[in-house]
């Protein structure tokens, strides 16, 4: 594994920038901070899958930081939420123009996730469909080689887990805190 890891140095270090990022975008407590930090995901990962020739998971990635830019004013400004629908055909015919099998299933089926998840409003949703996506990317990941990849989505699974968990704590505390 590490022998690949060292065949692509300049794929792999922007694969590692995009897995600093992955593993560190369910810290934040915000949506809009989480969406900030998946646009530089999907910068990092869309230079890695080209330099590793896995063209649907760059593109579906160039398209997932426009679109994570595009979610940003979902939550105060509705009227946005039709632009915000049109970037879920390009990704469609992003996947399409690239399509190279089983890889692009995988991040097909992630980024449809991650698309909806971005639509959500509230941040418990949000976290709960990307967590959900992570499997998916895994596969992808697996199938193309990326280390990185797989290291981000290692990552992320963990740290989503624990802000789930964080979040849902923070949801039932003033609950128990009326009981009383």
């Amino acid at each position: 594994m590490i022998e690949g890891f060292m065949e692509a140095p300049v794929a792999n270090a922007f694969g590692v920038l995009g897995a600093v990022c992955g593993a560190i975008w369910p810290l934040f407590r915000t949506r809009r901070s989480m969406l900030l930090v998946q646009s530089l995901i999907a910068a990092g990962f869309s230079v890695h899958y080209i330099l590793l020739g896995a063209y649907t998971g760059a593109m579906v990635n160039m398209l997932a930081g426009l679109q994570a830019l595009a979610a940003i004013p979902l939550g105060h400004r509705p009227e946005f939420r039709k632009v915000y629908l049109l970037t879920l055909p390009l990704l469609a015919v992003g996947v399409a123009a690239t399509w190279s099998g089983l890889p692009s299933v995988f991040a097909a089926c992630g980024m449809a996730l991650v698309s909806l998840g971005r639509y959500q409003i509230d941040t418990m949703r949000f976290r709960l469909l990307l967590f959900a996506s992570i499997p998916f990317w895994m596969g992808h990941n697996a199938l193309v080689w990326s280390v990185p990849g797989l290291i981000s989505d290692a990552l992320g699974a963990v740290f989503v887990s624990f802000t789930i968990l964080r979040e849902r704590r923070a949801l039932r505390r003033p609950v128990a805190q009326a009981g009383e």
